[in-house]
């Protein structure tokens, strides 16, 4: 059963792959890879795509209330294991609006990320973190600095969590530190 959801999720990712390829380059132009530890000896990998200045679905006049950031998409699929049992994996796909608000100016600017999006897990346990059903919220808050003016890549470090807001219990969440590396295409 763990392999057909393994193939499951790499036909997912190769679809996500596709999707981001044929999308027009105007609207669509960020990949992103992080790796992320938890405190609970969890290790992860993450492989992204970011959909920039996207449609913002709600009234302009919010978004200027606080701040007036630019509204990003993002979809991404997850992998995180055990590291004291290799065994012990999760995989997930996830979906995102992050917003991003410049805290500094000039050719290489610190940027503070925010986002709350929904995910879809394969599992419903990995270590002794119980999380009750597959699906989840993913909450995270970053801050990223673009270290290259020419191109634009970033790096970011920030935190994330996956929990689904006690709809079930137990709701043990997972809490994990990411560093990414952005590219744009």
């Amino acid at each position: 059963m763990k392999k057909i959801q393994n193939i499951a999720f790499g036909l997912l990712f190769f679809g996500i792959v596709l999707m981001a390829a044929i999308v027009p380059k105007a609207q669509a132009d960020e990949a992103h890879l992080a790796v992320s530890y938890s405190t609970e000896h969890l290790n992860g990998l993450r492989a992204g795509y970011r959909w920039t200045d996207g449609p913002k679905i709600l009234p302009q006049r919010w978004f200027d209330l606080i701040g007036s950031p630019r509204v990003h998409w993002e979809a991404a699929v997850n992998t995180w294991v055990n590291s004291r049992n290799s065994h012990d994996r999760i995989n997930a796909i996830t979906f995102s609006p992050v917003l991003q608000w410049s805290l500094t100016g000039g050719s290489q600017p610190l940027l503070l990320e925010a986002g709350i999006g929904v995910s879809l897990l394969d599992d419903q346990q990995i270590s002794d973190r119980e999380l009750s059903i597959s699906f989840q919220f993913e909450d995270r808050i970053a801050l990223s600095w673009q270290y290259d003016p020419i191109s634009q890549a970033r790096l970011s470090f920030g935190y994330s969590h996956y929990s689904q807001a006690d709809l079930k219990r137990p709701n043990d969440g997972l809490d994990l530190w990411v560093l990414t590396w952005h590219v744009p295409i």
